[in-house]
């Protein structure tokens, strides 16, 4: 299964890196080999030197919104060049469909940030709750005409062409588990007629 989500981890591990190099947070070793621990298996894993908590969460966070950009980003590209691939031979579209589709699997499945990869998020998160209570009962308070100029009608339909497209890795997952479960499922049980 580690093998099956590679690229997945690959792009993980690489959010991680890219992210603390550009926020000046030193790295260490890299891997992609997995590993057993006692909370389970790790399939990857980078080395980020310590820092302030608002760059640790930024930094764990980075593969959901890698993963993310490239989901919504495959599934549009996909989308608007259908025509131009179904042209193509059959089989090069059969392949482009099920390489696309793992692509998705793999990096859908690898995107979500681990227990490890949270790490200081909560005080983060406490203290912006406490700065947003604060600034309210100070009368601090966002005008409701900014909410309206912020959802235009284009950032709504980004938002609404968005959540179709990451339905088709959940799609694929629902496919995947149905196949896992009708091929390891329990025993058929026969019924005397």
């Amino acid at each position: 299964m580690s093998f099956l989500l590679l690229p997945g981890v690959i792009i993980h591990e690489l959010s991680h890196l890219f992210v603390s190099v550009v926020l000046f947070v030193p790295v260490g070793n890299i891997e992609f080999t997995p590993k057993k621990s006692d909370n389970g298996l790790k399939l990857g894993s980078i080395e980020i030197a310590k820092t302030d908590p608002i760059r640790r969460s930024i930094i764990g966070f980075a593969p959901v919104f890698l993963g993310l950009m490239l989901v919504i980003g495959i599934v549009y590209f996909f989308s608007v060049n259908i025509l131009f691939f179904q042209d193509k031979n059959p089989y090069i579209f059969l392949a482009l469909v099920l390489g696309i589709a793992y692509l998705l699997f793999a990096i859908s499945n690898t995107m979500f940030s681990s227990r490890k990869d949270m790490e200081g998020t909560a005080e983060i998160l406490i203290t912006l709750l406490i700065i947003f209570i604060l600034s309210y009962i100070l009368g601090f308070r966002i005008p409701i005409s900014f909410a309206q100029n912020l959802f235009t009608k284009d950032v709504l339909e980004i938002v609404r062409k968005s959540a179709i497209f990451l339905s088709v890795p959940i799609t694929i997952d629902l496919f995947i588990l149905g196949l896992i479960k009708m091929f390891t499922g329990s025993p058929r049980r026969f019924v005397r007629l």
